[in-house]
C-alpha cells in the first residue's frame, strides 16, 4: 500500500485493551480484523477519541489509502457567515461516523463512495440559516437530520424522531435517494481529494487537516442539486458538483 505513516505514540497504545492491539497487530499475518475487534473499535471512536490516533490503527491494521484519506480529510461546510453555528458534538460525530463506516466497509473490503448522514447535515447546515432550501434539499435536510439526531440521541425530551419534533411528514428515504447519493459522493470526493493534496497516503504525516468552508451552488436556495457549481475550502477552490 502507498499511503503515509502516521506517528506511533506509545501512550495512546498503551490505552487500547491488549487483545485489541494484538489483534490490529496481527493484520499483517491474518486476512482481515475480526468482527468482534471491530466493533470494539467503534466503540472507541464513540468515545471521541483523537482523529489521528484513530488514524494510527487504521495504519496498523493495513487499511487502504483511501480509508485514511476519508477519515483525516476536512469537515465540509457550506460556505456561510453562519458556518460557525455547526455544533461540536456535530463535528464529533462526523468523525466518529466516518470511523465506523471505513470499518464496515473495510468487513466488506470495499472502498465506498459516500459520505455519511452526519457529514451531509454538518455541510447543509449552514445554508439554512441563510434561506429557504429549495424542496429537495429541504427533504435532505429533513431526512439526514431525523438520522443523526436520533442515532447520536440529540432530541429533546419526549420526542421520539425528528419529525415528531418538528412537526414535519416523514420523509421516504427513496423519494430523495439520487439527489442524496450525489451529494454524498460530491462530499466524500472533496474530503480524499483534500487530503491527499495535504499528503496524507503518499507522503510523511503532517498534522490533522482543520475543518474548511465550502460553497455547494451559486444559489443552493432556489437550486437543485447539480453537478457544476465550485467550493472552496479556506482559500482555495474545490468543486464538489
Amino acid at each position: 500500500m502507498n499511503h503515509q505513516k502516521v506517528e506511533i505514540n506509545n501512550a495512546q497504545l498503551s490505552l487500547l485493551p491488549p487483545d485489541i492491539l494484538e489483534q490490529v497487530n496481527s493484520t499483517k499475518t491474518e486476512t482481515k480484523l475480526k468482527t468482534s475487534t471491530l466493533q470494539a473499535l467503534k466503540l472507541l471512536a464513540a468515545m471521541e477519541t483523537n482523529r489521528e490516533f484513530l488514524a494510527l490503527l487504521l495504519e496498523l491494521g493495513e487499511f487502504r489509502a483511501d480509508h485514511l484519506r476519508y477519515l483525516m480529510g476536512p469537515l465540509v461546510f457550506h460556505r456561510s457567515p453562519w458556518a460557525e453555528t455547526v455544533p461540536d458534538w456535530l463535528k464529533a460525530a462526523c468523525i466518529q461516523d466516518r470511523f465506523e463506516i471505513i470499518l464496515d466497509e473495510y468487513e466488506r473490503d470495499e472502498v465506498g463512495e459516500h459520505a455519511t448522514a452526519t457529514e451531509i447535515l454538518t455541510y447543509m447546515m449552514p445554508a439554512t440559516y441563510e434561506a429557504p432550501l429549495h424542496y429537495s434539499y429541504y427533504q435532505i435536510y429533513m431526512w439526514v437530520g431525523n438520522q443523526v439526531m436520533t442515532k447520536h440521541n440529540r432530541l429533546p425530551e419526549g420526542y421520539s424522531n425528528f419529525y415528531e419534533f418538528t412537526g414535519a411528514s416523514p420523509i421516504d428515504f427513496d423519494s430523495i435517494k439520487y439527489d442524496y447519493n450525489d451529494l454524498a459522493r460530491s462530499i466524500r470526493r472533496s474530503v480524499v481529494r483534500h487530503a491527499a493534496q495535504q499528503g496524507w497516503g503518499k507522503r510523511p504525516a503532517r498534522k490533522s487537516s482543520q475543518s474548511v468552508s465550502c460553497q455547494v451552488s451559486p444559489n443552493l436556495a432556489k437550486s437543485p442539486p447539480s453537478t457544476s457549481a465550485a467550493n472552496q475550502p479556506s482559500e482555495v477552490q474545490l468543486k464538489l458538483f
